[in-house]
């Protein structure tokens, strides 16, 4: 009997579009730079581990356009999208 090891979940390119397009509180110009920033590890579906290195990068970036509060809701909204 062999032991299945289910892959890990991912959010595709589309799916975190609409999730990111759908957060009121960010304008269009900050909605373009979260998915430029998360565009390299969307290639193949992005997994809970690459959300958390992105948001790391995101919260060590004093230079961006997204407030620390911001950066809260992106990981909460795709965090849930993993679960």
């Amino acid at each position: 009997m062999g032991l299945f090891f289910s892959a890990p979940k991912k959010i595709k390119t589309e799916e975190f579009k609409k999730t990111v397009g759908s957060m009121p509180k960010l304008n269009e110009k900050e909605k373009a730079y979260v998915e430029g920033v998360f565009q390299k590890s969307l290639k193949d579906g992005m997994t809970k581990d690459e959300l958390k290195k992105e948001i790391s990068g995101l919260k060590r970036n004093y230079g961006d356009p997204l407030t620390s509060s911001q950066v809260e809701k992106v990981k909460e909204r795709l965090g849930e999208k993993l679960k």
